[in-house]
């Protein structure tokens, strides 16, 4: 059984900060990394992996479990293992909220008195509070929370990421995009990733190449542009309208849901400004 060190929480800690930490060589005993974007959050495990695991000794090193599949004495022995041929071990335990409470406690002594030679990442997206092993964990760990970009960060988040691949995207194509998809940030890359292979050398990324990669299965709604007309989002409208023209789309079959949703609007501001209780909101 390897060595036991203290664990000590280290405050303010998110995604950068533990990068930045790790490519120094500065490994934490446990992580808790959690939250609902997947995507960002396996990155870091990654990255968390590679730097802490050399190549030739990774096979003898590195446990990958799952909640759901977790026999919790087998995964405390691995925690407690020496490493083999290697500085150190990492042992993931994904899905961590799946482990029944009374089990999920039997981790608490090694979070709280780690083996010196491994990295523990401990991953969920759904933690609920009221467990002890939770609160524990969060007080002893680097504890990073992963949440999902809200619809008007998508679009800078786009752009960081078309970025870090080298892309080179217009505003139109930007806005196209995150229209298209929404705080998916999973999709957002796959869609990325093809745009990488489809312009090629070229690098710039135009609305044309968003519609050459999205094509037809997001079509644009003509409910999404009557939203964009009530948000007075100028710029959102057009190219929705743009769009919906370019799929077939009459001109009064846009218009009609368009006069409807200007009516539902006219009539909410008159019964906000009437003063009259909720309540009676239905019955006008």
């Amino acid at each position: 059984m390897g060595k036991r060190r203290i664990a000590r929480k280290t405050p303010g800690k998110n995604a950068a900060s533990v990068r930045g930490e790790i490519g120094k060589e500065n490994f934490a005993p446990v992580y808790f990394f959690h939250g609902p974007d997947d995507l960002e959050r396996d990155e870091l495990v990654t990255d968390v992996i590679n730097a802490a695991l050399d190549p030739a000794s990774r096979a003898f090193n590195l446990d990958i479990l799952v909640g759901n599949e977790l026999d919790v004495s087998d995964a405390i022995n691995r925690a407690s293992a020496f490493p083999m041929m290697g500085q150190r071990r990492v042992v993931v335990i994904k899905r961590i909220e799946d482990v029944a409470e009374a089990s999920a406690r039997a981790f608490l002594p090694i979070v709280e008195s780690p083996a010196e030679s491994t990295v523990l990442i401990f991953t969920a997206t759904k933690v609920d509070g009221r467990r002890k092993f939770f609160s524990a964990l969060k007080k002893t760990a680097v504890a990073v929370e992963f949440k999902i970009p809200y619809e008007n960060e998508i679009p800078g988040w786009i752009n960081e990421r078309a970025e870090r691949m080298g892309l080179k995207m217009d505003k139109e194509a930007i806005h196209l995009l995150a229209l298209s998809l929404g705080p998916k940030p999973r999709e957002i890359v796959n869609e990325l990733e093809k745009l990488d292979l489809h312009v090629g050398e070229r690098r710039n990324v135009t609305q044309e190449d968003i519609k050459w990669i999205i094509g037809g299965s997001h079509d644009a709604s003509v409910f999404d542009f009557t939203d964009a007309v009530g948000s007075r989002d100028l710029e959102t409208s057009l190219i929705l309208l743009q769009n919906l023209l370019e799929q077939g789309d009459k001109p009064l079959a846009i218009l009609a849901p368009l006069i409807r949703h200007i009516g539902i609007l006219r009539k909410t501001r008159w019964l906000l400004d009437s003063g009259l209780p909720r309540s009676q909101y239905a019955k006008q």
